[in-house]
């Protein structure tokens, strides 16, 4: 019998080991050099990863699975915002049946309900929690890790691919947002990865289609949604096709609302609150209803020059794409979990020009006091799971510093230092798209 184990054991890992050698594209497969460096990297993102899954824990995660345990568990139809990702959920969760039949033991949500200190606590404390937790973010591991292979697909020369590669899997942002905030980014950024590489391979509707199903998942990549249609659609007709495979996704997801007599998707996230972060940097001009957005002026601007200078290029997209979010960062209002969408675009260019590693170095730690509003939910409170008292009774960062100086204007300085250096970070990036204009002309 025990023989029997061992040798399932190894079948089994050979399988996993065969599909990570599938995972890798050939030109990288060649070199056992190379292929060892990755799976080096590879092994030390994922002890990372797997250190902080069983103990990190932020309140949207329970909301998140809270309602997609009203599908699962409840069998309910949820038709909240961004349905999608609660169905992507509660697949999950389904799977994970056998392996933590108390879930509703640990958390028994309700449709709309807020998450109260005493649940909170109740889930933390609970015996279970460690494994509750670590199942929870498999899903995220999956996709994160499906995020960091897609970068070799993307990059064929290896040496970029492999910068790349281990930028994303050491990344401080990735780690936090993923694994210690705990929200499901990687999801989004794993089909704007996969939009990237049809992108680069000219599959354009493909490349729509999959940056749709991203927005579907996570509003945020509607934004890039017409810079993809005018770079990579050629004329009138193109664009127009192209428009309607990148909203086809949101637009079968508002169908489907319909048929259930339910508010479509796209009125449901016109109504959030979150939709406002993109108007908070404003001056109001003469009149009452006389304002400019600034984030909204950028965003024009930068349009009309990739409309009427586009050279169609794979790499003009992703620079496009990359100086847009950093106008966002610089300019909008964001929650720390979304600090994680520059990261990929970053990726492709801190392979392209070294000065980039040190610039988001230093953008991280701006990143970090800027969290410091967030007070004890992003300080002591996210490690509860490991001692609940002591990590509650830890003063946060905010309160500490409030002793010695207003920690509101400490953190806007900060903040202000990070608009900066991300504006910079975009001028940069703006300039090598200008130059290479230039060069072809």
């Amino acid at each position: 019998m025990d023989k029997k184990i061992f040798n399932r054991l190894k079948d089994s890992g050979k399988g996993i080991a065969g599909l990570f050698s599938r995972s890798i594209p050939s030109i990288y497969r060649q070199d056992i050099a190379v292929k060892r460096i990755i799976y080096k990297w590879l092994l030390i993102g994922i002890l990372i990863r797997l250190f902080f899954m069983p103990i990190a824990l932020h309140t949207d995660l329970l909301y998140v699975y809270g309602r997609s345990s009203l599908i699962t568990y409840k069998e309910t139809i949820h038709w909240g915002g961004q349905i999608l990702i609660h169905y992507i959920h509660a697949f999950f969760l389904l799977i994970f049946k056998p392996l933590m039949p108390y879930f509703i033991e640990v958390f028994d949500y309700q449709p709309d309900q807020i998450i109260s200190w005493r649940l909170f606590n109740d889930f933390v404390t609970h015996p279970q929690v460690f494994r509750t937790l670590f199942l929870f973010k498999v899903p995220y591991l999956i996709f994160d890790l499906g995020c960091a292979f897609l970068f070799l697909w993307i990059l064929k020369d290896y040496k970029k691919g492999l910068g790349a590669f281990k930028f994303w899997m050491i990344n401080p942002v990735v780690i936090f947002a993923t694994y210690i905030f705990a929200r499901y980014e990687a999801v989004a950024i794993f089909f704007i990865l996969l939009s990237l590489y049809y992108a680069r391979k000219s599959f354009s509707k493909r490349s729509l289609f999959c940056l749709g199903i991203g927005a579907a998942t996570r509003i945020y990549p509607i934004i890039m949604l017409p810079f993809f249609i005018i770079i990579l659609g050629r004329n009138v007709w193109q664009r127009l096709k192209l428009a309607f495979w990148g909203f086809l996704p949101l637009g079968i997801v508002t169908l489907l609302a319909r048929l259930f007599q339910q508010t479509g998707e796209l009125e449901k996230l016109a109504k959030v609150p979150h939709a406002d972060f993109f108007l908070a940097m404003q001056f109001p001009l003469r009149f009452l209803y006389d304002r400019m957005y600034v984030f909204v002026v950028i965003y024009i601007v930068l349009f009309l020059y990739t409309y009427f200078n586009t050279d169609h290029s794979f790499k003009n997209l992703w620079k496009s794409i990359l100086v847009l979010l950093l106008a966002f960062f610089a300019t909008c209002f964001f929650h720390p979990q979304y600090f994680m969408w520059l990261i990929p675009f970053l990726a492709l260019v801190v392979v392209e020009d070294r000065r980039f590693v040190g610039l988001f170095a230093i953008q991280v730690i701006f990143f970090i006091v800027y969290t410091f509003q967030w007070k004890q939910w992003l300080a002591g409170y996210l490690f509860m799971p490991i001692d609940a008292f002591y990590f509650a009774s830890l003063r946060s960062p905010f309160q500490i510093i409030n002793q010695y100086y207003p920690a509101d204007k400490f953190i806007g300085i900060f903040r202000s230092m990070f608009t900066g250096i991300s504006l910079w970070m975009g001028y940069l990036v703006f300039k090598q798209v200008y130059e290479r204009k230039m060069r072809r002309r």
